[in-house]
């Protein structure tokens, strides 16, 4: 009787057991079946999302571009009617194929950046859970990254690097189209190691070798491709040069990974990890590019990322070594003269036994369509390619230079002043109450009068600043960057918790700007004044291809931004800013007889920076000149920008014959008095020929005519629009009223 109690005892228990289990597994099941339907589910969503906002973007790879293994070309007019080529080469980017990389090179970056390489698909999936894992548990305090050696070559092409889940999806999908679909592996990890980054500017293996080693990447030891394999985590931690025991323990890391993963044999692994390492500086003989090519490099690179999407990276290994065909508009004589002006010491300021480093200068010099036709970025002879060019990459402070660009032509342009209109030479009151500019007339010479052609002149600030107070800052400014397209101008940016703009009176009247101008958008702005009123954009080369493919075509049509008239009075005001008895400019009319020449100097208030801009009937140019540090200029130094230009200029000129400005119908040649600015009568003591628009011409001189009458009849004055104060009498000339 007990056994039997017993034994349906235990029998009960299992029946709850089994039934608990039973229980356990269909809830195991239930939740696996949930997660499986999830899954679906996310997956589905997942490939909706890509779809629809992906589907434009994932076929736009392209390795082929850069897999040409082709140096290309730049060619140029060799003046014969046939084209002069010039193949680039670069020690910093030298591309290496497959066969001439060695395999220890190769499994060496494999093992330490994608150890499955070979097996996935584009996307190492344990790698990438573990890196999603990671996101959402923190297990571990740095970054896991999850990246295959496809995906980081896509990253690399495409220069997208930002951490969403929106690139990554994107990237992920690209990985997988670009394996399957386009290229095999090994076409994959050649792109790769030419293209990886591996610290400062040097780009792939190939250079790696060279700069580090001075081999062939061919000739790399074990040790050394280890070495270089290590970098790719973090260039700058791990540069040999700057950090060689952070590199050291970097290239063991890689060495026992090849070990574990079976890559080396242990004596390798061994041999390879205790191996010294002797760092050599490059011996490869590079040519040097003068400053226009090294210009033309830079804007195919900046045009293709534009035009196509690519990073400056890939951009810049398809410049190298894509086959591709760049039609140079540089003029290789006029360059090589214009380049020994600058090299020549004796056309600067003596060296100054307090100065570690002179002062620098810089020249861009183009034709009114829009092609520059010599560039230069420093002093000094040329010894190195793709050095800093200060005529295109820097920017620097324009001083009065701005005035024309700005006050002045949108002034003429608006019928606010004519040629010689008087303009009070005096402060204006700024919203706190604070007079301003400081240099104004306090003697009040001619009753504290200027007449805008004295104004431009003698470069006084008081004109312009009266001049942008009435047109406002604001449209100054949209002036300068929409129509002539100064880019490093800021409506607002925030620098040390400080925030500037330049949409304030001081910038746009006296060019005190945040970052100041590059000297090619100087000289492009100031072209409106030697072609009736045109801005053309500047241009290098005249087209791009590969193979029978047109890549890139610079287009060069201009946009009118003044009227034909109001750019012939600018131009004709400027002249006799060297022509002119007060004219800033004046000490080189004398070397321009018969040329008509307009043209502007530029010096900033505490004299960092001087800028000449200006031009002829067949060029425009300017010049900077002034210390990379910001140092200040003493009074011998301030007149180098004026002195290169013109000995740039004159070079340019030589046995052309002399021209003037062609004058159009809209404007006339009349004398003023430069007493009132007003229309000379005979009687008038000083006369001056001006130019102004046929609807906008001053009345005659009524200080100096016998026969002017004032009116008899008193009559009460009118109020203005904008409310208090009076009309000004329709016979005076058109004023700039006071603040």
């Amino acid at each position: 009787m007990g056994k039997t109690a017993s034994a349906a005892g235990k029998n009960k228990v299992w029946r709850v057991l089994s039934l608990l289990l039973k229980g356990l597994g269909k809830c195991l099941f239930f939740i696996i079946l949930v997660g499986v339907i999830t899954a679906c589910i996310v997956g589905c969503v997942m490939s909706v999302y890509v779809v629809t906002q992906f589907d434009d973007d994932i076929e736009d790879i392209d390795l082929s571009s850069v897999m040409q293994k082709q140096s290309s070309m730049i060619l140029v007019d060799n003046g014969h009617g046939g084209w002069e080529e010039l193949r680039l080469e670069g020690a910093n980017s030298i591309w290496t194929g497959i066969d001439n990389i060695p395999l220890n090179m190769q499994n060496a970056m494999v093992a330490i950046e994608d150890e499955r390489f070979w097996t996935h698909y584009g996307v190492d999936w344990k790698r990438t859970v573990a890196a999603v894992a990671n996101l959402l548990l923190h297990f571990s305090s740095t970054e896991y990254g999850g990246s295959t050696i496809t995906q980081q070559l896509i990253k690399i092409q495409t220069g997208e690097n930002d951490h969403t889940i929106e690139r990554k999806i994107k990237e992920i999908f690209r990985a997988v189209a670009f394996e399957r679909e386009e290229y095999t592996k090994e076409q994959i990890l050649e792109a790769y190691l030419n293209v990886l980054p591996l610290s400062g500017d040097i780009v792939g293996v190939g250079a790696a070798a060279n700069q580090y080693f001075d081999v062939e990447a061919k000739d790399l030891t074990l040790a050394q491709c280890a070495l270089i394999a290590g970098i790719t985590q973090n260039p700058a931690k791990y540069n040999p040069w700057t950090h060689p025991e952070n590199a050291r323990y970097r290239q063991r890391v890689v060495l026992q990974k090849m070990y574990e993963l079976g890559f080396i044999s242990k004596d390798e692994y061994v041999q390879a990890y205790n191996e010294e390492l002797i760092l050599k500086e490059s011996s490869k003989n590079i040519g040097v590019y003068d400053y226009y090519t090294d210009m033309v490099i830079d804007e195919v690179i900046a045009d293709l990322m534009d035009r196509y999407g690519y990073s400056k990276l890939w951009a810049s290994q398809l410049v190298y070594y894509g086959g591709l065909k760049i039609y140079s508009c540089e003029n290789v004589s006029v360059q090589k003269r214009i380049e020994s002006i600058f090299a020549n010491d004796s056309n600067y300021p003596e060296h100054l036994e307090t100065d570690d480093d002179d002062p620098q200068a810089a020249i861009y010099i183009m034709d009114y369509s829009g092609k520059c036709v010599a560039v230069v970025g420093g002093r000094g002879e040329k010894t190195k390619s793709r050095l800093l060019n200060r005529a295109t990459a820097t920017s620097r402070q324009p001083g009065s230079t701005i005035k024309p660009l700005g006050a002045y032509s949108l002034g003429i342009e608006n019928n606010l002043i004519n040629f010689s209109s008087p303009v009070q030479d005096c402060y204006i009151y700024l919203s706190d109450g604070t007079k301003w500019p400081h240099n104004y007339n306090a003697k009040l010479r001619d009753n504290g009068i200027s007449t805008v052609d004295n104004a431009l002149q003698r470069s006084l600030n008081t004109v312009p600043a009266r001049l942008v107070q009435q047109l406002s800052p604001r449209r100054v400014f949209n002036f300068l960057t929409n129509s002539l397209h100064l880019t490093t101008l800021v409506a607002s940016e925030t620098i040390k918790g400080r925030t500037f703009t330049d949409i304030d009176l001081s910038p746009m009247a006296l060019g005190g700007l945040t970052h100041g101008v590059h000297v090619r958008e100087m000289a492009a702005a100031y072209q409106m004044f030697g072609n009736g009123g045109y801005y053309r954009p500047t241009y290098c080369y005249s087209k791009v291809t590969q193979g029978d493919d047109i890549l890139l075509q610079p287009v060069s049509t201009g946009t009118r931004v003044l009227s034909e008239d109001s750019a012939y009075i600018m131009n004709r005001l400027l002249q006799h800013v060297v022509t002119g008895p007060n004219g800033t400019a004046k000490k080189i009319a004398a070397d321009w007889t018969g040329w008509e020449v307009f043209a502007k100097t530029g010096t900033t208030q505490d004299d960092n920076d001087v800028y000449f801009a200006g031009g002829t009937t067949k060029y425009v140019g300017a010049c900077w000149f002034g210390y990379d540090g910001n140092q200040t200029l003493n009074s011998d130094q301030t007149s180098y920008a004026r002195i290169l230009w013109n000995l740039c200029m004159k070079e340019l000129h030589k046995g052309l014959t002399p021209e003037a400005f062609t004058q159009p119908a809209g404007v006339v040649e009349l004398e003023y008095c430069k007493e009132t600015g007003m229309l000379a009568c005979d009687e008038c003591p000083h006369k001056v020929l001006g130019v102004y628009k046929v609807g906008h011409i001053p009345e005659l001189c009524t200080t100096h005519d016998p026969n002017y009458l004032p009116p008899t009849t008193a009559t009460e004055p009118t109020t203005s629009a904008a409310g208090g104060g009076t009309s000004a009498p329709t016979s005076a000339a058109t004023t700039v009223p006071a603040a």
